[in-house]
């Protein structure tokens, strides 16, 4: 399957990687603005693998060659929607990096073009597709009724340096759809849609920049219904460290994650002192288990994924949308 990667950061590094060992695809391109960034990523890959690599300079190149059949958009979070709609229209299928989009009505018209045009388009949180995600699901009746979920995901970016010596680094700032919420608390928070779905609730608090997005924050989730009642704590941060172990506490016990993003290591720990790990050994291309859904989902004729299904990233993007307006957290796409 001939796929176009569009963009070049450590994301499609990491993508790159776990695609090559991955049955049924071939890089037939990659999209950069620059000739010579392009030719600076391919040069970390072995010539006899990605000889034939096709260079784009930009998306309306690749949705002009016939010989696309998908791309794998990791480029800057305002451009998401635009591109994806447009790839769509071309009749290319889309594994599309989180957040999907700007917000649920960019969302909203994604999810229109692939019907429309009868493609596949799936948002590429790699959570759901991890074999210790499906071990999860499997385990969490051993603590009895579930209360409470704990998400963290706290991380010192390198680049907030450059915002503290007066420079403006593209994860704080607004126009390009950036902060910690959509670039990190979207784990846990994806993490808990899939387990628990839409809450009935959300409270948000944010730390804010000067520059307008957050730089952390905390989500209070309630999920009330007639029979139980559970919350999930979603904290996050790209201004400082934390431990990030996530923990899912039950009436019987408890189990702990270590990085929720990819599932490392999964401790169940019961009331009555059993401590187990649970989950089997890490895999470093963590990534390739989602392409290989997507590819199969194309070769089945599929046009929406089971797992990250349009439900799935609307749920997400509407508590990101909510929690957004309670921090005051404005994109430009907001506005429109």
């Amino acid at each position: 399957m001939n796929f176009v990667i569009v963009g070049t950061n450590f994301i499609s590094d990491t993508f790159l990687k776990a695609a090559l060992i991955t049955t049924n695809f071939t890089l037939y391109g990659l999209c950069s603005r620059k000739i010579t960034t392009a030719n600076k990523f391919l040069k970390n890959y072995p010539k006899d693998n990605l000889q034939q690599t096709k260079i784009f300079t930009s998306i309306t190149e690749v949705c002009a060659d016939n010989l696309v059949d998908a791309v794998y958009l990791a480029s800057p979070n305002h451009l998401h929607a635009s591109q994806t709609i447009r790839c769509l229209n071309a009749n290319i299928h889309v594994l599309g990096e989180k957040p999907s989009a700007s917000n649920s009505q960019e969302l909203k018209q994604i999810i229109a073009a692939a019907k429309h045009n009868k493609c596949l388009y799936m948002e590429a949180l790699m959570t759901t597709h991890l074999p210790n995600f499906n071990i999860l699901k499997k385990q969490l009746p051993r603590i009895g009724k579930v209360r409470k979920f704990l998400g963290q995901y706290s991380q010192y970016s390198s680049r907030y340096d450059l915002y503290l010596s007066g420079d403006t680094p593209n994860w704080c700032r607004t126009e390009y759809a950036n902060g910690a919420l959509v670039d990190l608390g979207i784990y846990p928070l994806s993490l808990i849609t899939a387990l628990w779905g839409k809450p009935t609730g959300i409270l948000a608090s944010g730390i804010k920049l000067a520059t307008g997005v957050d730089g952390a924050g905390d989500l209070l989730m309630a999920y009330h219904s007639a029979d139980n009642a559970k919350q999930a704590v979603i904290s996050y941060s790209k201004i400082c460290n934390g431990d990030n172990i996530s923990e899912f506490q039950g009436e019987l016990g408890s189990i702990e994650i270590e990085f929720v993003a990819l599932l490392m290591k999964i401790t169940l720990i019961l009331n009555d002192g059993t401590k187990e790990i649970i989950s089997t050994p890490f895999d470093d291309n963590s990534m390739k288990f989602e392409l290989q859904h997507f590819i199969s989902l194309v070769e089945e004729g599929k046009t929406e994924s089971q797992i990250n299904s349009f439900e799935f990233s609307e749920q997400i993007m509407a508590v990101m949308d909510e929690a957004r307006k309670q921090m005051q957290v404005v994109y430009p796409a907001d506005e429109v």
